[in-house]
């Protein structure tokens, strides 16, 4: 089993699709044949299930998947770091965030710090709030921006707010609820919910949804694995959304009302207090002047 063998597996298990992964990785279809014929009969056990119509996992590459896609993502993380060092980079800066919503000021951050420090390589990802999480714990990230509820039970982290988000419902502008200046749990009785999936976002966000669905016990639910991907379903009339307002990207087609909900989200910057290295302490000092800025 070899480095190649494991990025087409990584693609493919991600795109299901082998025309995809081969203009993807900037091979042959052929080429990403071979590789998963190869990795299967290597392991002895089928990763795929192929049809005319579409590829699909089987269990055991679902779970192959699991471990080989955090390996990936090191051995990709160690091959930059070694590349860089041998250039002009004296260290190196891991920041794992959700998406572009949430931080939106970070390109303005990233131009400060790398003025300030222009020798520190920074790799950033996107991963969801379990995997940020893991990976922040586990050390692989020094830095990442999160809910605080979903680090506060760390021990040795540092947190500092960003700042504070209240619950908005999104919906079409033509909705009868979007001319309310404010709207009530009880006003969303008559309409399909749209929620995040409780496995993947913050558990603030869940215990909401979860209070809504009691109060709205015959509602039609829906529920997305991306705020994006709620736009989507909102768009295509399959219901309205409560969500975060820092998830909420100003749409035209959307109207973006408050809601009489009391809990608020704390958003902020975390890092490791041992890590004291001048580089994090840097970043963070950045992040927080921008955004009080």
């Amino acid at each position: 089993m070899h480095f190649k063998q494991i990025e087409c597996f990584v693609n493919l298990a991600e795109t299901l699709n082998f025309s995809r992964t081969a203009e993807y990785l900037f091979v042959t279809q052929p080429t990403v044949t071979h590789q998963i014929n190869t990795l299967e009969d290597e392991l002895g056990l089928k990763l795929f299930i192929r049809t005319k119509r579409k590829v699909d996992l089987t269990p055991a590459g679902l779970s192959f998947y699991n471990d080989m896609k955090e390996i990936l993502t090191k051995t990709n993380i160690a091959m930059a770091k070694a590349k860089h060092y041998a250039k002009t980079f004296e260290s190196n800066l891991a920041i794992c965030y959700e998406g572009n919503v949430e931080v939106q000021h970070l390109p303005d951050i990233l131009k400060t710090f790398n003025k300030k420090f222009p020798h520190v390589h920074v790799y950033l990802k996107m991963a969801d709030f379990r995997e940020k999480r893991n990976l922040f714990t586990s050390h692989d990230f020094d830095l990442i921006f999160a809910v605080r509820e979903s680090i506060e039970d760390l021990s040795d982290i540092g947190f500092i707010e960003l700042f504070r988000s209240k619950f908005v419902c999104v919906l079409p502008k033509d909705h009868p609820l979007s001319s309310k200046s404010i709207i009530e749990i009880e006003d969303l009785l008559e309409d399909s919910l749209i929620l995040l999936d409780p496995l993947k976002c913050p558990t603030e966000m869940a215990r909401v949804q979860k209070a809504i669905q009691l109060r709205c016990p015959f509602a039609t639910t829906y529920f997305s694995d991306h705020p994006l991907i709620t736009y989507t379903m909102i768009k295509g009339n399959l219901g309205i959304a409560v969500m975060p307002d820092f998830v909420c990207p100003e749409d035209s087609a959307l109207a973006i009302v408050p809601m009489h909900i009391d809990e608020s989200i704390s958003y902020g910057i975390a890092w490791h207090k041992k890590n004291d290295r001048k580089e994090i302490k840097g970043f963070v000092a950045i992040t927080r002047e921008t955004y009080q800025g």
